[in-house]
């Protein structure tokens, strides 16, 4: 007898991680990222013309290319919560490297 397909199937998780209101098409570029650690979060960025000092973020949450398109850069997603009281979903796009500091980029806003 044959196990059923349902059986095979992974368990839908318990709790999935917040996912923000607005999502942007494409990350939009943050620049002059200015971060403590090269692999951790933001503490201050310029995003659409405005500095933004991050007050909270919690993360990383890696999230890799699908497996059948070509091998990319991971990304790494943090959410945080500015000065302002903005909350945004940032990610790295691939690790920081000395001679290649790591792309940020906005991907969407929380209520």
């Amino acid at each position: 007898m044959r196990e059923s397909d349902s059986s095979l199937a992974s368990p839908w998780p318990d709790h999935l991680p917040p996912r923000p209101l607005v999502l942007f098409p494409r990350g939009e570029a943050a620049c002059d990222v200015l971060s403590t650690i090269p692999e951790g979060p933001p503490r201050r960025f310029r995003w659409r013309a405005q500095i933004h000092r991050v007050t909270h973020a919690e993360g990383p949450e890696r999230v890799a290319a699908e497996w059948w398109h070509a091998p990319g850069n991971d990304r790494d997603y943090y959410r945080v919560e500015c000065e302002a009281g903005h909350r945004l979903w940032l990610y790295r796009d691939g690790p920081h490297a000395p001679d290649r500091p790591a792309a940020w980029y906005v991907h969407g806003l929380f209520a």
